[in-house]
């Protein structure tokens, strides 16, 4: 009995060794592989027809198939056979971009499955760019509607591989700007900014402004902007703001029958509601703010703010405040008639100087960015409590004389009601005209906190305001850099 298990134990004990040697002795072909470097890369047309994809391709168990996908869809664009039973190798596929005129950007997958039936594969992005003429990419578009006799054009000229030779600028036929190109400091590139005087303007008539650019290759470029004299402009009815930090806002408006915002409601995505409804006295001037906020079946504010004028007058002598308090649509608590702003000073002309809320605000900032006399507000509040906090106070030192499509002498810059509804007052109700360039008052501070932004901005063919975009150029290091923008819905 002894020798049978014995015996048995042996025969166990060789078998298991053959099995182990028998493992050890099968062969395991690893995953196909790629050696690619550039998986994102430019060409000009000037310099190529085709565009080789290049790069080392490992397949140990044989390349069965090679294809190419369109890598936005999936499909099937080509398969290539050349390679098929192949292991090790370098790949080379030519992208013809004969059909490609214009910058054009390419994607594809390419997917190799060996004979094991496994496959891999890679992204591969070809920025195909036109061949090199002149051109400009124009800040605001190319139909403009102004209000003042003077325009600053910006955009970026390029002319790709070839030099910048010259640049002018012809409105109405006359020439109001000339850059030639340097031989001994040749340019691809530039930024241009340029003030382009019109002069006066009549409503209803259409002029041209002409950008005509050269380069080295004696090609010659013209781009028309089309200038409209305006003394009125659309009034959204919607303004959709993409904050980069808190998702969408979307405030709506709603005008009286002489074209002032008599609503502002705006609602965020978690319900909490904002909403705001203006009333105005017999010179125009808004006497009474309603500003509600919260959830209407649960926690709700009403604030009302009275402005107070001298008599016969737009000058506001005080602002007064009462708020009531809800819970369920019930009245829960109230306060009594508080005063918000006092000590308000005007100039001679009627330019506010000064005013106090929870401290005094002075030296407010102005501008005549067209040299017409005017008195443009400046201030860029960015928070309400940053207005009486002269470290923190920014302004505009820019601006582009296209009538912002908010604007209004009938609510002061004083009219703060929350901090959710500052952005599009400080940008669009309180500046005459499209801010550009912002910058810190105080020269002293040093906190990180400021955004000081910079703005751009597209228009429709009848020059309003479709889109106005806004860079942080401050702030704290996740903000800096970032982009919020407002949508314009007529």
């Amino acid at each position: 009995m002894k020798k049978n298990s014995l015996l048995y134990l042996l025969c166990c004990g060789i078998v298991g060794l053959f099995l182990v040697m028998s493992c050890e002795n099968d062969i395991v072909f690893p995953d196909p592989g790629f050696e690619l470097s550039d998986k994102k890369v430019s060409v000009r047309r000037d310099t190529a027809d085709v565009y080789n994809i290049q790069f080392k391709m490992n397949v140990p168990n044989k390349v069965s198939k090679i294809e190419i996908l369109e890598a936005r869809n999936y499909d099937v664009l080509d398969e290539v056979t050349e390679y098929n039973g192949k292991t090790n190798f370098n790949f080379n596929y030519g992208v013809d971009l004969t059909p490609f005129e214009k910058d054009t950007t390419l994607v594809y997958i390419i997917k190799v499955t060996d004979q094991d039936k496994r496959s891999f594969n890679t992204g591969m992005r070809i920025d195909v760019k036109a061949f090199s003429f002149p051109s400009i990419a124009l800040v605001g578009g190319e139909n403009i509607a102004v209000a003042a006799p003077a325009y600053y054009l910006k955009g970026i000229v390029s002319t790709g591989l070839n030099t910048i030779e010259n640049i002018k600028l012809v409105f109405n036929g006359e020439q109001q700007y000339e850059f030639n190109g340097d031989p001994n400091n040749p340019v691809t590139e530039m930024p241009l900014k340029e003030l382009v005087f019109f002069g006066n303007l009549e409503l209803g008539q259409v002029y041209d402004l002409d950008i005509i650019i050269s380069d080295d290759k004696e090609q010659v470029s013209t781009t028309t902007v089309t200038v409209r004299k305006t003394d009125f402009i659309k009034k959204p009815k919607q303004i959709v703001y993409n904050r980069y930090d808190d998702g969408q806002r979307i405030y709506n408006f709603t005008y009286n029958e002489d074209g002032k915002v008599s609503k502002m409601d705006f609602i965020f995505p978690n319900g909490n509601n904002h909403y705001h409804e203006y009333s105005y006295n017999d010179l125009g001037m808004v006497d009474t703010i309603l500003y509600r906020s919260g959830y209407p079946e649960g926690t709700m504010t009403k604030r009302y703010k009275y402005f107070h004028y001298a008599p016969g007058t737009k000058r506001v002598d005080s602002v007064t405040a009462k708020t009531f308090d809800y819970e369920a649509g019930d009245l829960t608590g109230e306060t009594g008639i508080n005063k918000e702003v006092s000590n308000i000073v005007y100039d001679e002309t009627g330019k506010l100087l000064s005013f106090r809320t929870s401290s005094n605000v002075t030296n407010l900032k102005y501008s005549d960015p067209f040299g017409l006399g005017e008195n443009v507000f400046s201030e860029y509040w960015q928070m309400s409590y940053y207005a009486t906090n002269s470290k923190r106070r920014q302004h505009r030192t820019e601006f582009d004389p296209v009538l912002s499509p908010l604007y209004t002498e009938s609510i002061p810059p004083f009219a703060f009601t929350s901090d959710q509804a500052l952005p599009v007052m400080t940008d669009l109700f309180w500046p005459k005209y499209i801010p550009i360039e912002t910058i810190p008052t105080s020269t002293t501070w040093n906190d990180g906190d400021l955004f000081y932004p910079s703005y751009s901005y597209e228009t429709d063919l009848e020059g309003n305001i479709t889109k106005m975009y806004f860079v942080y150029n401050g702030g704290e290091w996740y903000e800096k850099g970032e982009v919020s923008s407002y949508t314009f819905v007529y």
